[in-house]
């Protein structure tokens, strides 16, 4: 009665189906959780080299101002 018969589904087709179902969505999942991994990670890095960058700003400015001390030093001497 169960045999492969034309239109007919093979005993036990159902549930396979079902199952791989399953297995695509969870795999689905995975991947999105992945890619939410890998923004955040791209998000920390670009925030690590703005830190960086105003850093070295910051440095300059005070390069800058030493700079100028040494130049009144210099007049007042």
């Amino acid at each position: 009665m169960n045999c492969i018969r034309e239109g007919r589904r093979e005993k036990g087709e159902g549930r396979r189906q079902k199952a791989e179902g399953r297995r695509q969505k969870a795999e689905g999942r995975r991947q999105k959780a992945e890619g939410r991994r890998e923004k955040a990670e791209g998000r920390r890095q670009k925030g690590e080299g703005r830190r960086q960058k105003a850093e070295g700003r910051r440095q300059k400015a005070e390069g800058r101002r030493q700079k100028a001390e040494g130049r009144r030093e210099k007049g007042e001497g």
